[in-house]
């Protein structure tokens, strides 16, 4: 009965696990491609799979902005790379949908300074936005 039991949970778990993707909606396709002949940082923006989160975790799609501009919207478990000239740069990812977000964003202030970065996104449990540097 145990070993039953624990086959069903390793199967359910298995079936929750997805692996990461690319982002299926990119909205700025010139700051996803490398430029030749400038100094540039890749910069990849990851947003995390949650089982639990703010109330529009799974329908509503974070919205990624660099500088200002609509990069890209990530599901859970997508990510966008970026190529950012090298300096100092505003990167945010906000919800797309307007009416459940209420205002609610992380900004960071970034410095792209050649080396590749990662950043984390997520909903926290009471809907707020959470980022952080990964590598």
């Amino acid at each position: 009965m145990k070993k039953l039991f624990l086959v069903i949970c390793v199967i359910g778990l298995a079936g929750c696990a997805r692996p990461y993707g690319p982002a299926e909606t990119i909205i700025n396709k010139q700051i996803v491609q490398p430029k030749t002949g400038v100094e540039q940082t890749k910069v990849t923006i990851t947003r995390n799979k949650q089982f639990i989160g703010g109330g529009s975790g799974g329908t509503c799609r974070f919205l990624v902005q660099i500088d200002g501009s609509d990069v890209a919207k990530l599901r859970q478990n997508q990510f966008v790379s970026t190529y950012l000239d090298n300096g100092k740069h505003l990167l945010r990812v906000s919800n797309e949908c307007d009416i459940a977000s209420m205002g609610m964003r992380k900004s960071l202030e970034i410095d792209a300074s050649g080396g590749e970065q990662e950043y984390l996104a997520e909903n926290g449990m009471w809907g707020q936005y959470r980022m952080w540097r990964i590598k």
